[in-house]
């Protein structure tokens, strides 16, 4: 967590909060990362997770994939092109926002 910038913003696929999905919303600062990261324990299980592909400059950086998890709530598989953009400020991580096919996920939990 020292890699935060205090007024860091991580996002996942929808910058709303959202109950039914812990992922979604803004999460801002150390405790906001800790929340952010924590959501990933409730909803997929982690399954084939290489990046394909990073390209960046000194202050921007993305990466994206195809992953495979299961989703722990209704055990099925979820498959779906994945992009991660990222903006350093002061050598910290200033912003951590992903992209992934949001119906997909919806798909298979239920």
């Amino acid at each position: 967590m020292a890699m935060v910038a205090p007024d860091a913003r991580f996002i996942s696929t929808n910058a709303v909060p959202n109950a039914a999905n812990p992922l979604h919303g803004t999460f801002v600062g150390v405790e906001g990362a800790k929340q952010f990261f924590g959501g990933f324990a409730e909803l997929p299980e982690p399954g084939d997770f290489h990046v394909t592909a990073s390209f960046g400059t000194a202050m921007h950086a993305a990466l994206y994939r195809t992953p495979r998890h299961k989703v722990r709530r209704a055990g099925k598989d979820f498959v779906s092109d994945w992009a991660l953009v990222c903006e350093v400020e002061d050598g910290r991580t200033g912003l951590y926002h992903f992209y992934e096919d949001t119906e997909a996920f919806a798909n298979a939990m239920t």
